[in-house]
């Protein structure tokens, strides 16, 4: 019985095989022979406006001005979650007749790190960018539409100054700007706050919309974090990669990689990466207990310096950490909890009211008795580390004054640098003659200048610029410099510079200056000591001691118009940058008014179409012979 219900079934099975075939047969002989699709006749696909070309280094496809090399990985294409559902296969790949047909909207396509999108003969690589051939069905501020017009910047007009709301809202010089900002791999300042914001809304989109690529757009928002100069969008950036790492759950060796490159980690981050290790009884491991402890502000007490991680100084601090925490701290899951949601910014995004819930996380930092003994180990190592004293070879200076005396009387105790004095107190320590209204004199200057050397210390500001009028009652700062360093002339320019520029648009906040001491680094060639030099003068700076007439008076007793109006035209490239000062044409007004130069005067187009380094070069020309060498 069994072998007849298998024998019928067979005989099923063998007679619609053969009437399957007599049916293709038949409609093969009907229908007319159409060509197949092949890398080589790449004209029988269907393709859209902008083509599509394989990428080597990542499977799927990348925007070129090159044809479809293989077709059948056509599908690769990334399209929006909210693209039009039904004709949604512009390529023609699918087997159903009516998906053959081309899609009546333009879809809302992605191009990630290893894509390129081609604007006519306009080539932009991995914007990590959603684009569109033509207005996009689904809307978005931040879609790069390829149809519209772009410009680029032209030596007779001046870069744009304002922002705009979207990509489509944008003017074609803002396009250009935009689209070479993304071309360059977004690793320079952006011009304007809209740039990053507008591309911030594609972030959010691809992450919270399509639920794609979490873990490469939370690389590239950490790699924009340092770029940005305007704290509410920087506040908001944060926000969003820690709300994105708790609801993803960053991996462990990922989070603490990420941790690692930055000088201060929000909470949240630092509660993700403790989670992991609470109630395991295990101990904390010796990176993530010095991640910890060198990133968390609460954790850290009033006057301690701040570490950057390095292998090195990880070495050093694991033995104290094992020694005091006896092996490793053991973490317990704490009770307290710690509740984040986050809003887009993008207006064209909504969350699901699943999306919207808070993320619940474990609060580690709610209270800090559980961290007593790493805490108790870091200043432990913080003690073990300082930098050992100098023992400076003065003893062939005949007559040397007591310099190390006198910064021991000065600095309050227990306190690091900065040390601020006046002219006054080390002339008096050089036992000079000083008439109250009477200048300090190029030999005085140079004698502080080199004993202060000797003894391993710098002098801001710079005491050896040629004009400059110093007075006794000037303050002036110290800062360690290694006996022997060479101050290179880029640094010194840098520093009047920056100086001038504080003076002139009046700097008293942080947040003003430090965009403006990185900004130095465009126009000259720095080190990182130069860096650290520049921001060991905050305190001189913010605010200084002089108006910018007094820079300006004796800028126009030795440097002719043309060379005035260089100085002028750095500055104000360097303020341009920052909306608060680049849209006050007073910023201007003042340092016409400062060095006697012409405000109706018209910026020339050879002016305009100069580069941060064009300026840098110019400036640090025509001040060389400003500087005496120390």
């Amino acid at each position: 019985m069994i072998y007849l219900v298998i024998g019928l079934f067979v005989a099923m099975a063998v007679g619609a095989f053969l009437r399957q075939q007599s049916r293709n047969a038949s409609q093969s002989q009907e229908a007319p022979e159409t060509p197949t699709p092949t890398p080589e006749n790449p004209e029988s696909l269907d393709l859209p406006d902008v083509e599509i070309m394989e990428d080597d280094d990542e499977a799927g496809f990348v925007l070129s001005a090159k044809p479809v090399t293989d077709p059948a990985r056509a599908a690769g294409a990334t399209y929006s979650s909210h693209a039009p559902a039904g004709e949604d296969s512009p390529y023609g790949l699918s087997s159903e007749p009516k998906k053959q047909a081309q899609a009546k909207s333009n879809l809302l396509r992605w191009c990630g790190r290893a894509g390129n999108v081609q604007l006519d003969n306009i080539v932009v690589p991995g914007p990590v960018a959603y684009w569109s051939n033509g207005e996009p069905a689904t809307p978005d501020p931040s879609c790069i539409d390829v149809t519209l017009p772009v410009a680029f910047p032209q030596k007779d007009e001046p870069l744009p100054a304002d922002g705009a709301e979207s990509y489509v809202a944008m003017t074609p010089l803002q396009r250009g700007i935009y689209l070479t900002w993304l071309a360059g791999g977004r690793i320079q300042p952006p011009l304007h706050m809209c740039y990053p914001a507008i591309w911030l809304y594609g972030i959010e989109r691809r992450t919270i919309v399509d639920k794609l690529d979490l873990g490469m757009c939370i690389n590239e928002a950490f790699r924009l974090l340092p770029l940005l100069r305007w704290d509410a969008l920087k506040d908001n950036l944060v926000r969003f990669i820690t709300w994105l790492a708790i609801k993803v759950w960053l991996p462990d060796e990922d989070l603490l990689a990420l941790c690692k490159k930055m000088d201060a980690v929000p909470e949240g981050l630092l509660d993700i990466l403790l989670n992991s290790y609470a109630n395991s009884m295990l101990p904390l491991p010796s990176v993530v207990a010095f991640t910890v402890m060198r990133t968390c502000a609460k954790l850290h007490r009033e006057g301690q310096p701040q570490v950057r991680h390095s292998d090195e100084a990880l070495q050093k601090f694991t033995p104290i950490y094992k020694e005091l925490c006896k092996g490793g701290l053991i973490l317990l899951k704490p009770q307290n909890t710690l509740k984040l949601s986050y809003k887009p910014t993008n207006p064209s995004v909504t969350l699901s009211k699943k999306d919207n819930e808070s993320v619940e996380i474990p609060d580690f930092f709610a209270d800090l008795s559980i961290f007593k003994s790493l805490v108790d180990s870091w200043e432990v190592f913080l003690e073990a580390n300082k930098p050992a004293e100098r023992v400076p070879d003065l003893s062939n200076i005949e007559d040397r004054p007591d310099f190390e005396g006198f910064i021991n009387t000065l600095r309050p105790e227990g306190s690091e640098l900065p040390l601020i004095a006046t002219l006054g107190d080390l002339g008096k320590l050089m036992k000079f003659s000083m008439t109250p209204d009477v200048k300090l004199t190029g030999k005085e200057r140079k004698a502080i200048v080199d004993t202060a050397q000797v003894e391993g210390w710098q002098i801001l500001p710079d005491l050896g610029i040629s004009g400059r009028e110093y007075n006794w009652s000037d303050k002036v700062l110290f800062t360690e410099l290694a006996p022997g360093t060479q101050l290179s002339q880029a640094y010194r320019v840098a520093s009047f510079i920056l100086e001038f520029t504080c003076a002139s648009i009046a700097a008293d906040e942080d947040r003003v200056f430090e965009p403006l001491r990185r900004r130095m680094n465009e126009y000259f060639t720095l080190t990182d000591d130069d860096n650290l030099r520049l921001e060991a003068q905050k305190p001189l700076n913010l605010p200084t001691q002089y108006g910018p007439d007094y820079y300006g008076n004796f800028l126009c007793s030795w440097l002719s118009e043309d060379e005035r109006k260089s100085i002028k035209g750095l500055i104000l490239h360097a303020v341009s940058f920052m909306p608060e000062f680049g849209e006050n044409p007073e910023v201007n007004s003042i340092l016409c008014e400062v060095m006697k130069l012409r405000e109706t005067d018209e910026p020339t187009p050879e002016d305009l179409g100069k580069t941060a380094n064009d300026w840098g070069h110019e400036v640090l020309g025509l001040m060389n012979l400003l500087f005496k060498s120390n």
